[in-house]
């Protein structure tokens, strides 16, 4: 995440009196976060000019990466028969708006969570049962929270700790019909009892809203937890927005199609969906046409870079990219997918990593078995853990366009550890 697109996320709405809050744990978030992104290699910046051909290259051999010949990114196959699932369907992530990455990119869950894997060796780290729908903290990357029946709960998968945090007595919930999400920092999510909507606040165990809403395809809350975006039964009825208490804020597309929430480059929380590739404001309506007219699926669970989406091409010539949300149709090329998409499970379903820097989706390699691969460009350092946060931060200068900020800085920032650092933030 770059630094003024954070800050451009946490400022905007904020009133003077709360700023030097913000400020901090603006530069504690950031000045923490921006390190850990800077030695990642993401593939090069270019303006998408269409599908390029896919030449030949055989199916990758179970954790044997090769390199795609056409955008050179590394790509592995992570799953296999000798993993001993029960199912072929277990071999694959499941879906593009499911993370299958924890938080600090530590561990990767397949098929929701019939088997978690070690995300660098992609060994078999745990084989979980019990667990229905579930979905990874954004904050904390032990914990996943997930469905059994009607209750939602909470598991530690480290320590095995697991916690009953409600009990929904309208019946067996679904995490808004399988494509549903919970909020940035683990306060929101919208469950359903068929067309019964319920906003759900984890933190204090609160219902906040319930409603009928319907036949739904799905439900989810928005990365900020201020909004509530549906799509009805039928595609033919469009994307609905509502408030975090139902009520029923505008239509923002007349045709739903495959997409998800998340942020563009400016900070509006929006929808961003294919056929063609289009985002719609959540605040207002505004619909930005991204220029890319493609059809398949696309992410925006890359919650610790915001500003991009995963587009995974549905065509004969399908490749899967990052797009990002500024309507200049600026593009990281990852790799091609090559599968015939000629069943469900067959059909790409990109999905990026946390910080974007992976992508994941499942390929029958033109044929047969379908598996889970990851492509990333290589030299990427393979540090996942956070930084300590710098200490004693302070003030340094004041202007009308902005604030000069110093504090002495982590281990992870520097190689003589504690030596001050300093920036300007804020300035417009």
């Amino acid at each position: 995440m770059k630094r003024s697109n954070a800050l451009a996320l946490i400022y905007r709405g904020v009133s003077p009196l709360s700023l030097w809050t913000v400020l901090i744990i603006a530069c504690l978030t950031v000045c923490a976060g921006t390190n850990a992104l800077a030695d990642t290699v993401y593939p090069p910046n270019t303006v998408y000019g269409g599908p390029q051909n896919v030449p030949p290259l055989p199916r990758p051999g179970y954790l044997q990466p090769v390199i795609d010949p056409v955008f050179g990114a590394k790509i592995t196959r992570i799953s296999d028969e000798s993993m001993g699932l029960s199912s072929a369907g277990y071999m694959q992530h499941h879906y593009s708006k499911d993370q299958p990455w924890n938080h600090d990119m530590t561990l990767i869950k397949l098929s929701n969570t019939r088997v978690i894997l070690d995300a660098k060796t992609y060994q078999i780290f745990k084989r979980p049962s019990g667990k229905g729908e579930s979905r990874w903290s954004t904050v904390d990357p032990s914990i996943l929270f997930y469905t059994r029946g009607n209750q939602f709960r909470k598991w530690n998968v480290r320590s095995d700790e697991d916690v009953l945090l409600h009990t929904f007595s309208e019946g067996n919930i679904s995490i808004g019909s399988n494509e549903g999400n919970i909020s940035i920092g683990d306060r929101y999510v919208v469950v359903n009892v068929d067309t019964l909507v319920i906003v759900y606040d984890i933190a204090n165990d609160i219902v906040v809203a319930k409603k009928d809403l319907g036949p739904i395809d799905w439900a989810t809350m928005s990365q900020s937890g201020n909004y509530v975006v549906s799509r009805p039964g039928s595609s033919a009825l469009g994307v609905v927005v509502y408030d975090r208490n139902l009520n029923l804020l505008r239509k923002i597309f007349d045709k739903g199609a495959h997409g998800d929430v998340g942020y563009d480059t400016a900070g509006n929380e929006v929808f961003v969906q294919m056929c063609p590739v289009q985002m719609s404001r959540l605040d207002n309506g505004q619909v930005t046409n991204l220029g890319i007219s493609l059809c398949g699926h696309l992410s925006a669970r890359n919650h610790l870079r915001l500003g991009w989406v995963s587009v995974g091409d549905g065509g004969a010539n399908a490749e899967i990219f990052a797009l990002r949300l500024d309507g200049m149709k600026t593009v990281e090329r990852f790799a091609h997918m090559r599968t015939s998409g000629a069943t469900y499970d067959a059909q790409a379903k990109g999905v990026f990593s946390p910080d974007g820097s992976k992508v994941m989706w499942n390929s029958d390699w033109g044929s047969g078995t379908v598996y889970a691969y990851v492509a990333e460009m290589p030299g990427n350092s393979g540090d996942t853990v956070p930084p300590v946060a710098p200490a004693n931060l302070r003030v340094t200068g004041i202007s009308q366009t902005g604030v000069d900020l110093s504090w002495n800085t982590s281990p992870d920032m520097t190689d003589t550890i504690g030596q001050p650092a300093s920036a300007a933030i804020l300035n417009h």
